[in-house]
């Protein structure tokens, strides 16, 4: 790349800024024997960004870096470390684009009850490690193991299916009602990801006055964004309905307290 350095970054397709068409400039980039960038092993791109502030990318924009990747002979590597295991309502983030990527990355919600555990997750054909050969500290012990072998198994009982889907729907009601209420809020996410932007309005100070709220209340959100001006919305995937009102509402609060 550029200066000898390994990674060459690209703006997202939405970001604080706007709106950028990353896939033309990427396309560019990878055509123009002058660009400067060599041809990269990899495209690792996050399906929705969650720490960036919860921008969920489009469907047409997933399909069209896959296209790319594929014209180019570049492995896609999707980072669901914190968009996976249905945080967006599938299992992995990147379903609604019908896409396949080469490597998928797997962590945080996997190990279960918020155990250790990290999985990569790749194409047979990639496949060159030996038995035991991929080692680490934080890849998993055996207690995780069956954590996210009950994790996953959740999967198959329609009942979890449906719950989940009830939840998404409620958390959908929320965002309209909040976006109806509370004016100048920029509301964005997937699924039972929910990221409340203050950015115009009030930004990081309010955003902090909002989470102190919650906690004082019982309610537990976490900051994003490039100066915590995002409120990110995270409700338990196995959430009752009634615990997830009760949460929603004294966000709610939070908000109108200002």
């Amino acid at each position: 790349g550029v200066g000898g350095q390994d990674v060459v970054f690209v703006p997202y397709e939405d970001g604080p800024a706007g709106p950028f068409d990353s896939i033309a400039y990427l396309d560019r980039l990878l055509t123009d024997p002058s660009s400067g960038v060599e041809l990269p092993a990899a495209v690792i791109v996050e399906p929705m960004q969650m720490e960036g502030g919860v921008y969920p990318a489009t469907a047409d924009w997933l399909r069209r870096l896959r296209a790319l990747t594929e014209r180019h002979g570049i492995l896609l590597i999707c980072d669901e470390i914190q968009s996976g295991c249905g945080r967006t309502g599938t299992f992995f983030c990147f379903e609604h684009a019908g896409i396949t990527p080469d490597v998928v990355t797997v962590a945080k919600s996997i190990g279960g009850l918020g155990l250790p555990l990290a999985l990569t997750l790749f194409r047979r054909e990639l496949d060159v490690w030996a038995p035991g050969e991929h080692t680490g500290t934080f890849r998993g012990n055996q207690l995780a193991f069956v954590a996210a072998t009950a994790a996953c198994q959740l999967w198959g009982q329609e009942q979890f299916r449906t719950g989940l889907a009830v939840a998404v729907r409620r958390l959908a009601r929320f965002r309209d009602d909040l976006a109806a209420t509370v004016p100048g809020l920029v509301l964005r996410g997937r699924g039972m990801a929910l990221g409340v932007d203050l950015g115009a309005v009030g930004g990081a100070e309010r955003a902090e006055r909002v989470q102190r709220y919650a906690f004082a209340n019982g309610v537990i959100v976490e900051l994003c964004g490039r100066y915590d001006e995002v409120v990110k919305v995270l409700p338990p995937l196995t959430i009752d309905i009634v615990r997830l009102d009760r949460g929603l509402a004294v966000l709610r609060d939070a908000l109108l307290a200002g």
